[in-house]
């Protein structure tokens, strides 16, 4: 993994280096493999169950330009945990809007469903005008989640991937095993999407609201055939 991502960079005159809080894109890599992950993710999950990254601003330029593109009928939100933004969009979109988490506890609140957002789901395909995520760095395998959301949009659909330096490799590890710097996003969503999706456009959020974090939304919609 180390050797593709630091080609991945190379282009930009970065590379991979072993130091990971210095390197521009980090997979942390489990010796347990899968099983671990999902015990990790699920520990993580319940531990910080009351916790939101969500916050109203990033949702609510997530929700104009939505609303511009005649989208937001529905929608999915992976890696929800307690569902803060699905029922925050279904108020402000009026649409059915449900969301995941690889955690059992995903069921206790509402439209919230157990699932790992890697996997792709037939009863999902080609259904939702938007999928939401703040958890790509949650991924054990982010160009994998990718391609299975991709699959998850109706025409004209789009993938909103909120993303801040909290989700760079210096704050990747067990918990959160994928980690880059928003410069890199670009060219990593370029390498992995070739056929399947785009980069259409990156909405920029100064602050958001609950921790005053910079935030960057990149938007992605299905590659033209």
């Amino acid at each position: 993994m180390r050797k593709l991502l630091d080609r991945v960079v190379r282009p930009f005159g970065l590379r991979v280096i072993k130091a990971h809080h210095a390197e521009m894109v980090y997979q942390h890599e489990y010796s347990g493999g899968y099983a671990q992950y999902r015990d990790v993710q699920i520990t993580h999950n319940k531990r910080k169950l009351q916790n939101v990254w969500a916050d109203d601003t990033t949702l609510s330029v997530i929700a104009t330009d939505l609303k511009a593109r005649g989208l937001g009928a529905n929608g999915i939100c992976h890696g929800a945990r307690n569902g803060y933004e699905v029922e925050w969009f279904r108020k402000t979109l009026q649409g059915d809007v449900i969301g995941t988490d690889i955690s059992e506890t995903a069921t206790d609140f509402p439209n919230m469903h157990v699932w790992d957002f890697q996997n792709e789901n037939s009863d999902w395909a080609g259904k939702f005008d938007f999928v939401y995520t703040n958890s790509l760095d949650q991924a054990m395998e982010p160009q994998h989640a990718l391609s299975a959301w991709t699959k998850q949009l109706a025409p004209n659909g789009r993938i909103y991937i909120e993303h801040t330096m909290a989700h760079a490799p210096q704050g990747a590890g067990e918990m959160d095993p994928f980690g880059a710097h928003p410069m890199a996003m670009p060219y990593l969503i370029f390498t992995w999407g070739r056929g399947q999706y785009r980069l259409a456009d990156i909405l920029e959020i100064p602050a958001k609201q609950n921790n005053a974090q910079r935030a960057w939304v990149f938007v992605l919609e299905r590659a033209q055939s």
